[in-house]
Protein backbone atom coordinates (compact mmCIF):
# COMPACT_ATOMS: atom_id res chain seq x y z
CA UNK A 1 0.00 0.00 0.00
CA UNK A 2 1.37 3.30 -0.93
CA UNK A 3 2.57 5.73 1.89
CA UNK A 4 0.17 7.53 3.68
CA UNK A 5 -0.30 9.69 6.82
CA UNK A 6 0.23 7.19 10.33
CA UNK A 7 -3.61 7.76 11.51
CA UNK A 8 -4.84 6.19 14.88
CA UNK A 9 -8.86 6.09 16.06
CA UNK A 10 -9.63 6.90 19.24
CA UNK A 11 -12.06 5.30 21.06
CA UNK A 12 -14.32 5.95 23.92
CA UNK A 13 -16.17 3.40 25.99
CA UNK A 14 -19.44 3.79 27.91
CA UNK A 15 -18.58 2.02 31.13
CA UNK A 16 -22.11 1.36 32.18
CA UNK A 17 -22.78 -0.21 28.85
CA UNK A 18 -19.21 -1.09 27.83
CA UNK A 19 -20.26 0.32 24.33
CA UNK A 20 -17.11 1.53 22.17
CA UNK A 21 -17.54 4.80 19.75
CA UNK A 22 -15.18 6.20 16.88
CA UNK A 23 -14.60 9.65 18.71
CA UNK A 24 -11.95 10.93 17.19
CA UNK A 25 -8.70 10.97 14.77
CA UNK A 26 -4.88 11.34 15.33
CA UNK A 27 -3.00 11.77 12.70
CA UNK A 28 0.90 12.27 11.80
CA UNK A 29 2.43 13.63 8.86
CA UNK A 30 5.56 15.49 7.71
CA UNK A 31 6.19 15.78 11.28
CA UNK A 32 3.25 17.27 12.41
CA UNK A 33 0.10 16.29 14.45
CA UNK A 34 -3.27 16.84 14.39
CA UNK A 35 -6.53 15.70 16.12
CA UNK A 36 -9.75 16.65 15.27
CA UNK A 37 -13.34 14.71 16.60
CA UNK A 38 -15.30 11.72 13.77
CA UNK A 39 -18.28 13.97 13.08
CA UNK A 40 -18.91 11.93 9.96
CA UNK A 41 -21.92 9.68 10.50
CA UNK A 42 -23.58 8.65 12.78
CA UNK A 43 -23.17 4.79 13.93
CA UNK A 44 -20.21 4.46 16.42
CA UNK A 45 -19.09 7.66 15.81
CA UNK A 46 -19.22 11.04 17.95
CA UNK A 47 -23.09 11.87 17.87
CA UNK A 48 -24.04 8.90 18.55
CA UNK A 49 -21.13 9.14 21.75
CA UNK A 50 -22.48 11.69 22.84
CA UNK A 51 -25.95 10.92 22.88
CA UNK A 52 -24.99 8.22 25.57
CA UNK A 53 -22.97 10.06 27.77
CA UNK A 54 -19.70 11.73 26.21
CA UNK A 55 -18.14 15.03 26.40
CA UNK A 56 -15.10 15.76 24.88
CA UNK A 57 -11.89 15.38 26.09
CA UNK A 58 -10.94 18.48 28.20
CA UNK A 59 -7.79 19.53 26.08
CA UNK A 60 -9.74 19.73 23.09
CA UNK A 61 -12.99 21.19 24.18
CA UNK A 62 -14.21 22.37 20.39
CA UNK A 63 -15.61 19.59 18.28
CA UNK A 64 -15.04 21.90 15.12
CA UNK A 65 -11.60 22.26 15.57
CA UNK A 66 -8.48 20.87 14.06
CA UNK A 67 -6.02 20.84 16.32
CA UNK A 68 -2.03 20.94 15.52
CA UNK A 69 0.76 20.59 17.01
CA UNK A 70 4.33 19.95 16.61
CA UNK A 71 4.87 17.20 19.12
CA UNK A 72 2.41 14.59 20.43
CA UNK A 73 -0.14 15.67 22.14
CA UNK A 74 0.40 15.91 26.32
CA UNK A 75 -2.98 14.01 26.83
CA UNK A 76 -1.50 11.49 24.39
CA UNK A 77 2.25 11.53 24.90
CA UNK A 78 1.44 11.04 28.68
CA UNK A 79 -0.15 7.63 28.00
CA UNK A 80 3.03 6.11 26.55
CA UNK A 81 5.03 4.06 29.03
CA UNK A 82 8.35 6.13 30.41
CA UNK A 83 11.15 6.19 28.15
CA UNK A 84 12.90 6.15 31.26
CA UNK A 85 11.77 2.92 32.72
CA UNK A 86 14.96 0.79 33.56
CA UNK A 87 12.77 -2.15 31.88
CA UNK A 88 11.75 0.21 28.82
CA UNK A 89 13.29 -2.16 26.23
CA UNK A 90 11.95 -5.28 27.54
CA UNK A 91 8.55 -3.63 27.47
CA UNK A 92 9.14 -2.41 23.56
CA UNK A 93 10.50 -6.26 23.05
CA UNK A 94 6.86 -7.47 24.30
CA UNK A 95 5.39 -5.10 22.31
CA UNK A 96 6.99 -6.45 19.16
CA UNK A 97 8.59 -3.52 18.27
CA UNK A 98 12.04 -2.22 17.68
CA UNK A 99 14.38 0.61 19.03
CA UNK A 100 13.38 2.79 16.00
CA UNK A 101 10.10 2.46 17.00
CA UNK A 102 7.96 6.27 16.88
CA UNK A 103 5.36 7.42 19.34
CA UNK A 104 2.75 6.69 17.15
CA UNK A 105 3.89 3.06 16.83
CA UNK A 106 4.19 2.74 20.49
CA UNK A 107 0.78 4.17 21.04
CA UNK A 108 -0.90 1.57 18.17
CA UNK A 109 0.49 -0.91 20.58
CA UNK A 110 -0.33 -0.05 23.72
CA UNK A 111 -3.77 1.50 22.85
CA UNK A 112 -2.63 4.08 25.22
CA UNK A 113 -4.96 2.85 27.90
CA UNK A 114 -5.00 4.53 31.03
CA UNK A 115 -6.54 3.14 34.54
CA UNK A 116 -8.20 6.53 34.82
CA UNK A 117 -10.27 6.90 32.16
CA UNK A 118 -11.85 5.10 29.57
CA UNK A 119 -9.56 6.10 26.06
CA UNK A 120 -8.07 3.75 23.36
CA UNK A 121 -6.39 4.09 20.08
CA UNK A 122 -6.71 1.62 17.48
CA UNK A 123 -6.12 1.00 13.97
CA UNK A 124 -8.21 2.27 11.09
CA UNK A 125 -9.49 -0.13 8.34
CA UNK A 126 -7.16 0.91 5.12
CA UNK A 127 -8.54 0.87 1.85
CA UNK A 128 -6.31 0.86 -1.13
CA UNK A 129 -8.10 0.08 -5.03
CA UNK A 130 -10.51 -3.38 -4.47
CA UNK A 131 -7.70 -4.37 -1.55
CA UNK A 132 -8.35 -3.49 2.58
CA UNK A 133 -6.34 -4.75 5.76
CA UNK A 134 -7.77 -4.18 9.23
CA UNK A 135 -6.42 -5.31 12.94
CA UNK A 136 -8.48 -5.22 15.93
CA UNK A 137 -8.48 -6.75 19.44
CA UNK A 138 -11.47 -9.73 20.33
CA UNK A 139 -14.27 -7.60 21.96
CA UNK A 140 -16.21 -8.96 24.53
CA UNK A 141 -13.18 -11.57 25.75
CA UNK A 142 -14.14 -11.92 29.59
CA UNK A 143 -18.03 -13.15 28.54
CA UNK A 144 -16.92 -16.09 26.24
CA UNK A 145 -14.51 -19.22 26.06
CA UNK A 146 -11.47 -16.87 24.83
CA UNK A 147 -9.53 -17.45 28.33
CA UNK A 148 -10.27 -21.56 28.31
CA UNK A 149 -8.03 -21.70 24.58
CA UNK A 150 -5.65 -19.40 24.61
CA UNK A 151 -2.87 -21.34 25.36
CA UNK A 152 -4.16 -23.26 22.82
CA UNK A 153 -3.80 -20.29 20.25
CA UNK A 154 -0.74 -19.41 18.25
CA UNK A 155 0.23 -16.49 16.13
CA UNK A 156 -0.51 -16.73 12.47
CA UNK A 157 -3.80 -19.56 13.40
CA UNK A 158 -6.49 -18.95 10.94
CA UNK A 159 -10.00 -17.60 12.61
CA UNK A 160 -13.05 -17.87 11.36
CA UNK A 161 -16.26 -14.82 11.29
CA UNK A 162 -20.28 -15.31 11.52
CA UNK A 163 -22.30 -12.83 10.99
CA UNK A 164 -25.30 -12.52 13.98
CA UNK A 165 -27.72 -9.81 12.77
CA UNK A 166 -30.54 -10.99 15.72
CA UNK A 167 -27.57 -9.58 18.18
CA UNK A 168 -30.02 -7.19 20.24
CA UNK A 169 -26.98 -4.70 20.99
CA UNK A 170 -25.52 -4.65 16.80
CA UNK A 171 -27.69 -5.84 14.08
CA UNK A 172 -24.37 -6.12 12.26
CA UNK A 173 -22.34 -7.80 14.86
CA UNK A 174 -19.63 -10.47 13.68
CA UNK A 175 -18.37 -13.54 15.52
CA UNK A 176 -15.13 -14.51 16.31
CA UNK A 177 -14.17 -18.18 16.20
CA UNK A 178 -10.90 -19.88 16.46
CA UNK A 179 -10.25 -22.63 14.23
CA UNK A 180 -11.56 -25.17 16.16
CA UNK A 181 -14.92 -23.27 16.53
CA UNK A 182 -14.41 -21.66 20.34
CA UNK A 183 -16.20 -18.40 20.38
CA UNK A 184 -13.75 -15.77 21.11
CA UNK A 185 -15.78 -12.63 21.38
CA UNK A 186 -16.88 -10.03 18.71
CA UNK A 187 -15.34 -7.99 16.00
CA UNK A 188 -15.31 -4.57 17.77
CA UNK A 189 -18.40 -2.46 16.78
CA UNK A 190 -16.50 0.46 15.43
CA UNK A 191 -15.02 -2.35 12.43
CA UNK A 192 -18.19 -4.51 12.63
CA UNK A 193 -20.46 -2.46 9.86
CA UNK A 194 -17.43 -3.04 7.45
CA UNK A 195 -16.88 -6.11 7.63
CA UNK A 196 -20.59 -7.05 8.01
CA UNK A 197 -20.70 -5.71 4.59
CA UNK A 198 -17.57 -7.49 2.94
CA UNK A 199 -19.13 -10.95 4.35
CA UNK A 200 -22.78 -10.68 3.03
CA UNK A 201 -21.40 -9.88 -0.36
CA UNK A 202 -18.67 -12.95 -0.17
CA UNK A 203 -15.66 -10.72 -0.45
CA UNK A 204 -12.17 -12.78 -0.30
CA UNK A 205 -10.62 -11.92 3.06
CA UNK A 206 -7.98 -14.07 5.07
CA UNK A 207 -8.52 -13.42 8.99
CA UNK A 208 -5.05 -14.91 11.52
CA UNK A 209 -3.80 -14.32 15.07
CA UNK A 210 -1.86 -11.95 14.76
CA UNK A 211 -0.34 -11.17 18.48
CA UNK A 212 -1.38 -12.71 21.99
CA UNK A 213 -1.09 -11.14 25.38
CA UNK A 214 -2.31 -13.23 27.84
CA UNK A 215 -1.51 -11.01 30.83
CA UNK A 216 -3.25 -8.29 29.01
CA UNK A 217 -6.78 -6.50 30.46
CA UNK A 218 -9.41 -8.66 28.53
CA UNK A 219 -10.09 -6.61 25.65
CA UNK A 220 -6.35 -6.43 24.48
CA UNK A 221 -5.75 -10.17 25.12
CA UNK A 222 -5.63 -11.43 21.49
CA UNK A 223 -5.14 -9.33 18.30
CA UNK A 224 -6.52 -10.20 14.76
CA UNK A 225 -5.63 -9.11 11.35
CA UNK A 226 -7.74 -8.88 8.64
CA UNK A 227 -6.31 -8.69 4.54
CA UNK A 228 -9.10 -9.24 2.07
CA UNK A 229 -10.17 -7.76 -1.50
CA UNK A 230 -13.34 -6.22 -2.48
CA UNK A 231 -15.13 -8.00 -5.45
CA UNK A 232 -16.46 -7.02 -8.52
CA UNK A 233 -20.17 -6.53 -7.41
CA UNK A 234 -19.02 -4.52 -4.58
CA UNK A 235 -19.18 -0.81 -4.77
CA UNK A 236 -16.75 0.58 -2.19
CA UNK A 237 -17.68 3.90 -2.80
CA UNK A 238 -22.07 2.85 -2.35
CA UNK A 239 -20.75 0.75 1.06
CA UNK A 240 -19.23 3.85 2.15
CA UNK A 241 -22.24 5.73 1.57
CA UNK A 242 -24.62 4.28 3.36
CA UNK A 243 -26.72 5.37 5.74
CA UNK A 244 -24.77 4.54 8.61
CA UNK A 245 -21.53 6.36 6.62
CA UNK A 246 -19.20 3.71 7.06
CA UNK A 247 -15.58 5.55 7.67
CA UNK A 248 -12.67 4.17 6.33
CA UNK A 249 -9.04 5.45 5.84
CA UNK A 250 -9.23 5.55 1.23
CA UNK A 251 -5.42 5.63 -0.14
Amino acid sequence: MSKRPFELWLIWQNVETRQRYHVGRLLHEDGAYTFSYEKEGYRRKLKEAMDNGYRPHLAFPDTNKTYTSNTLFGPFARRLPDRRRPDYLSVLQDLGLSTECTEMDVLRATGGILATDSYEFVSPIIVEHNNFVLDFFVAGWRYYQGDQVIDQLQIDDRVEFSLDPENPHDHKAVVVMSVNGEKLGFIPAFYSGWMFEIMEQNCSYQAKVEAIHPQAVAHRKVCISITGEVNQFVNIQKVLDDKEELRVVMC
